[in-house]
Order: structure tokens, then C-alpha cells, then sequence
């Protein structure tokens, strides 16, 4: 229902009455963004005779007043003074009980975050995530439907259309009037790739939020699959540690948004940690910092270097110096553990320098790195040699 604060009357243009109504609309629905922007819907209904129609509408002074939208079923708006609050002129074709929708932006108004408790199986984990949303309205919210929006970072201009969209009444409600165009919006107009990698979360049951209280509210729990890693980055730490790296794959139908963790292992805490923003179908790479179970290094076996003088041509007083540098490293990796090991190596060369030998050969190679994937048995012992060669050529004056 739609409240009436006050019915105040003033003279028509005609020298009839027209009634100049202040109404206050219930909210219906929130849509909280991860920056603090809210869409706010409120919805009501009211008898209303046939004929013209001024409303001043009860409107928070902390919305966008850019962004205030005000529909009423059977009814066209015949003008809108955007004062705070704002007055809006209806034409209502048909009396009768009438359905009002309000919808608006605001800035700070809300905020959520996830949190996140994990819980190690063998090969798997519980990902169980709460909402935790805190109310910064001026008021108490009572049996809203709750949208929760989580997506990679976006520029605010997606984050007001996407809003903007979410706002909006239905237009099933609306078929019989004609429509008010909605305030312009920089950007708000037309279909975004950006806006598609958002995705909202929809709270099941309406919910209560206190003013300033923050609530923690289901958000999904489900068993995914994961594989442990041993990462060693060679080039940064020769002489280690080794870091271990949890690989969660996002195996449901929703994303998981960015949020802080609690890792636990058969009920006892082992680490807090941070869940990144993870799509559906890809992976989660959650470190778990050093570990003990291999010990890891990076020696120089060899290097050695040669330099020749060459003429340019067999008619040329031109000549040029060429330097050859060869460079033999070993990295070592050592098992402490009594179970298989899951390790990832990389190492990295210089630019333009040529691998002429190599005892393991590397799964990825690119212009300056290489990288290893491999199991390591309990308590074994893992080499890896590998020679690179630089070849410098300058003129020679000599």
C-alpha cells in the first residue's frame, strides 16, 4: 500500500479541485554493488479517480535525483519538477486502483561483502560463503528482496546501466500508458560486453536489515574438486622457500565474488587467506605461503666464454668482435614428504639466448622462461640441468 502523508487541496486551471498528494512508497527491493551503489525499487497501490493528478514524492535526500524514475499504472506523466522532493503531474486515464513503482539511485547507501570458510577434503573442498551486507540507509528495511551484484572491477558508467536496468519496473506493469522517458544518464544507453560479467545474487527469502547492523546471510555452499601445487620460483627465491598453492575449480553454476577466507583441515584453522574473483568453469589459486615438504635450489654449475675477431668481408677493412657466453644451472629439488608431490618450477633466461641443452625438457617455453610440471615421489630427489648460450656481436676497431 501506498502511505499518504498529506492531501492538501488547490484550485484547477479548469475551477475545479485537484488534489496535490504526497506519498510515501514501501520498499520493495535493494540491489547492492560492491562499490556502495544501490538500486533502490519501492512499490505501492492507491485508488485514484480519472482525471489529473499531482504527486510530491517522498524521495530520500541522499538519491541521485538524476535517477528517479516514478510510474503509475494507467497513467501518463504530463511533467515532473526534479526538486527535492520531486512533483510529479499524472494524467490518469482510467479510474480505479493503481499501482505505483519508484525506483532511484543512491551512493553509499549499502554495502556487502563475501566471506568465505573452507574446509580441505583429500581431493576436494567445501566452499561455504555468507553475505555479510550492512544497511547505511536512513532507515530500517523490512521484508526487501535483497540482489546482491558481484563481478570483476567495472568502471561506474557499466555499474549505472547495469543499475539503472535492475531499477526499472517491469514493463508488464505499464502496457496500458504511455512510458516516461527515464532521466539521461552519461553511457546508460544501450548493450554492454562489460556488463555481461556481472552477476547477481539473489537472497531466497526477503530479509530484515537493521539500520547500521550489519547481517550475515547464506550465500551458496557447495563441494569442489582442487589440486594441491608446490610452486618454486626459481629466479626469485634460488635458494627457496617453496610456496604451496591450492587450485579450487569453481565446478558450480555461480561465480565466486573476491572475499576473505578461513581455511580449515578437519575442523581445526590452518590460515586466512583471499579468494579471488573466480568464473564459472576456471580455477582459484589460493596460497597457503611456505612450505617444509621440499627443500629447493639454484646453482651455477658452469659458465665459460670466447670472443673472436672476424672480418666483414674478404674486400673489407671492416672487422667485428664476436662473444660467445655459455651458462650451466642446476636446480635441485628435494622431497621431505611421504606422499606424491605436485610440483610447478619456473625459471627464466635472458632475452635472445639460445637453449642448447637441457636435462628435463620444460612444458612451456617462451622468450625468456621455462617451466616445469612434474610429480615428485615420497622422499626422492629431483635434478634438473640446463645450459643457455648468449652470442654477442659488436664492431671491432682493434
Amino acid at each position: 500500500m501506498a502511505m499518504l502523508l498529506s492531501i492538501p487541496l488547490i484550485p484547477a486551471q479548469d475551477g475545479g479541485i485537484e488534489a496535490t498528494t504526497v506519498i510515501s512508497l514501501p520498499v520493495d527491493s535493494v540491489t547492492i554493488y560492491p562499490d556502495g551503489l544501490v538500486a533502490v525499487r519501492r512499490t505501492g497501490s492507491m485508488e485514484l479517480t480519472e482525471g489529473q493528478h499531482d504527486f510530491v514524492v517522498d524521495v530520500p535526500s541522499s538519491a541521485s535525483m538524476d535517477t528517479v524514475l516514478f510510474l503509475v499504472t494507467n497513467a501518463s506523466v504530463e511533467r515532473v519538477i526534479y526538486d527535492k522532493p520531486p512533483i510529479y503531474t499524472l494524467n490518469v486515464l482510467e479510474g480505479g486502483r493503481q499501482r505505483f513503482s519508484l525506483s532511484y539511485l543512491m551512493e553509499n547507501a549499502a554495502a556487502w561483502v563475501p566471506s568465505y570458510s573452507l574446509h580441505l577434503l583429500e581431493d576436494s573442498m567445501v566452499v561455504s560463503a555468507m553475505a555479510i551486507v550492512a544497511n547505511d540507509f536512513d532507515e530500517n528495511l523490512e521484508d526487501v528482496l535483497l540482489k546482491l551484484v558481484s563481478g570483476p572491477p567495472q568502471e561506474r558508467e557499466v555499474g549505472l546501466r547495469y543499475a539503472l536496468a535492475e531499477a526499472a519496473p517491469e514493463p508488464a506493469y505499464y502496457d496500458s500508458a504511455p512510458k516516461a522517458a527515464a532521466p539521461y544518464i552519461p553511457g546508460a544507453g544501450g548493450a554492454s560486453g562489460q556488463q555481461e560479467t556481472l552477476f547477481v545474487f539473489q537472497i531466497e527469502n526477503r530479509t530484515d536489515l537493521e539500520m547500521r547492523k550489519p547481517v550475515g546471510l547464506p550465500l551458496f555452499e557447495e563441494v569442489v574438486p582442487l589440486e594441491r601445487m608446490l610452486i618454486w620460483d626459481a629466479p626469485a627465491r634460488p635458494e627457496g622457500p617453496a610456496k604451496e598453492e591450492i587450485r579450487a575449480n569453481n565446478s558450480m553454476d555461480v561465480p565466486w565474488p573476491a572475499g576473505d577466507a578461513m581455511l580449515y583441515r578437519e575442523g581445526d584453522y590452518l590460515t586466512g587467506l583471499q579468494v579471488p574473483y573466480t568464473q564459472v568453469g576456471s580455477n582459484a589459486s589460493l596460497d597457503l605461503g611456505a612450505t617444509a615438504d621440499v627443500s629447493v635450489s639454484k646453482k651455477l654449475l658452469d659458465y665459460n666464454i670466447s670472443e673472436e675477431v672476424r672480418e666483414a668481408g674478404w674486400n673489407s677493412s671492416q672487422a667485428f668482435k664476436v662473444t660467445t657466453e655459455n651458462w650451466t644451472y642446476q636446480l635441485e629439488l628435494e622431497s621431505a614428504a611421504d606422499k606424491v608431490l605436485h610440483v610447478e618450477v619456473s625459471d627464466s633466461r635472458p632475452m635472445k639466448s639460445e637453449l642448447i641443452y637441457v636435462s628435463r625438457p620444460p612444458d612451456e617455453t617462451t622468450a625468456t622462461g621455462l617451466k616445469w610440471e612434474f610429480s615428485l615421489d615420497p622422499r626422492s630427489k629431483q635434478l634438473i640441468e640446463y645450459t643457455y648460450r648468449v652470442v654477442k656481436t659488436e664492431a671491432w676497431g682493434g
